[in-house]
């Protein structure tokens, strides 16, 4: 079974999905890959992240998947604030699926990233091992948070908010009377 966190949707044996044009049912769950039978019979196997980042997807009689933001919005951020949420991206994209998001086709996890022999806990806590951020470490209560919010906002959910508050300027009023 694949569950993610948040609004994503639940997959499972069984579940009818949209997907590529037309409806098709989970028949088989393996790793990152999911096997698909379509209402006129055709089977294919699609990897999850795949499955789950394509615009037509979702449950069919259950909640759609979120959008992702649109990447213009990281256009107002300063580039070293764009920079570390796509870093964030591609630790928390290894988390969820077990593949670094560059890997090539075929290609297997490293130990301790298998979705089919580690849990998502474990493959949060050997992320924190791997991490140091700024020269301090990284808690697997850390990336499980940004997992989350990737989960429910996407990429823009992995910017540092702090970058986005505007300044507001000060009238240079004498309040005092």
């Amino acid at each position: 079974m694949v569950m993610a966190v948040g609004r994503m949707p639940m997959l499972r044996i069984g579940e009818w999905v949209r997907f590529d044009g037309d409806e098709h049912q989970v028949v088989a769950l393996a790793g990152t890959s999911v096997r698909l039978q379509s209402s006129s019979e055709a089977a294919q196997v699609v990897l999850l992240p795949f499955l789950l980042a394509a615009p037509d997807f979702e449950l069919v009689d259950g909640p759609a998947a979120p959008v992702v933001e649109p990447f213009g919005l990281l256009d107002s951020l300063p580039d070293d604030v764009a920079e570390r949420a796509r870093w964030w991206q591609r630790q928390v994209v290894e988390v969820m699926t077990g593949l670094p998001s560059a890997a090539e086709p075929g290609s297997l996890p490293q130990p301790g990233f298998d979705p089919a022999s580690s849990t998502l806990a474990q493959r949060e806590q050997a992320k924190a091992e791997e991490l140091t951020v700024a020269g301090r470490p990284v808690s697997a209560c850390t990336v499980r948070r940004m997992r989350v919010r990737y989960a429910e906002q996407g990429l823009w959910g992995l910017v540092d908010q702090r970058a986005t508050r505007r300044v507001v300027p000060k009238s240079g009023v004498d309040v005092w009377a």
